[in-house]
């Protein structure tokens, strides 16, 4: 049984995954992408009889922030994000765009600035931080008991869109060869949407399957 346990909800507008990942020795969780639907989100907290500690942007987007604030304040517990996003969307002038694009409003105000290799101790489990940048400044993939929460940066058989503010395929293919290849194969991998075939992935499937792999690392 792994140490920790995952429940994905498909949250907000754009139905991005909303994952709360609870560490079974202590009870304590992580609320990764809180993409809206604020009450869902405690009520299962509640139903698990879990202790939030801390929610988690793997970036900025709005679809990926949406339920930020009104978690902070009815569970009283940090936001925290990449510095370079956090800064990127607090400062950009483009932001409206980004807004007017999504419809929705960029709340980008973290209460723990996060660098690559952080470690974040989620009860008797280590979160540790993956700055992949591509799909935006501060992407964060966050790696946890063998499981990979990837968000926008690396879906099952796709990856994040590069053609928004912020974006740069260069970028983004080094992430994913840099700080994501080199991961066990049974990487269990939970991205931020499910565009794939299927729900979740392992890394030795996305390295026969996924073509920002095959075709721009394995075969450059």
């Amino acid at each position: 049984m792994s140490a920790i346990k995952i429940i994905p909800l498909p949250l907000g507008p754009f139905q991005v995954n909303t994952y709360i990942v609870t560490c079974r020795e202590t009870g304590q969780s992580a609320i990764i992408d809180p993409a809206g639907e604020p009450e869902t989100i405690i009520d299962t907290l509640k139903r698990e009889k879990a202790t939030p500690c801390l929610i988690l942007n793997t970036h900025g987007h709005p679809d990926h922030v949406l339920a930020n604030a009104a978690l902070k304040a009815a569970l009283e517990v940090p936001v925290c994000m990449h510095a370079e996003d956090s800064d990127f969307f607090s400062d950009s002038p483009e932001i409206g765009d980004l807004e007017r694009q999504t419809g929705l409003t960029v709340d980008t105000v973290a209460d723990r600035l996060l660098t690559d290799d952080d470690r974040l101790q989620l009860g008797a489990a280590t979160i540790q931080v993956l700055h992949t940048p591509g799909h935006t400044p501060g992407s964060c993939c966050f790696l946890v008991a063998g499981h990979l929460f990837t968000g926008d940066t690396l879906f099952v058989g796709d990856a994040g869109r590069t053609d928004l503010k912020g974006g740069s395929l260069d970028r983004l293919i080094r992430s994913i060869e840099n700080k994501l290849f080199g991961l066990a194969d049974d990487t269990r991998i939970w991205p931020g949407h499910n565009y794939g075939n299927r729900p979740t992935s392992t890394m030795g499937r996305e390295k026969i399957e996924n073509t920002y792999i095959t075709d721009f690392i394995l075969d450059p």
